[in-house]
């Protein structure tokens, strides 16, 4: 079991953006994969060294887009699981299915003019 997270933007590959590469975009776009049906839980590094108010405000968006229904009887669902400075948790909630599903999460930093 086994869930695969590929960046693709700012970088694109299985290694998470550096702050020095999130600081000049507003946004961080991954792929996401799970495997087998086991896989409850994917992790993305953005790495926006978001604030606590930023946190508390709701930072980052989370935008989830399905790429492969896969195996599952409907379509999964994804619920935000946590949000910390640098990092995202995602909990994936499927229906008895065994794993194939694929997703992209766009995260959304806040604009620069309050920051």
């Amino acid at each position: 079991m086994a869930v695969t997270v590929t960046y693709e933007y700012p970088v694109a590959g299985a290694v998470a953006p550096t702050a020095t590469e999130v600081k000049r975009v507003s946004m961080v776009v991954a792929a996401v994969e799970a495997t087998a049906a086991g896989d409850l839980l994917a992790t993305i590094t953005h790495n926006m060294a978001l604030s606590v108010a930023e946190l508390a405000a709701g930072w980052p968006i989370v935008i989830t887009e399905m790429l492969l229904p896969g195996g599952y009887v409907k379509t999964p669902h994804q619920a935000v699981a946590g949000r910390l400075t640098n990092t995202l948790a995602i909990t994936l909630v499927n229906a008895g299915g065994v794993g194939g599903d694929m997703f992209r999460v766009t995260l959304l930093r806040p604009n620069t003019i309050i920051r």
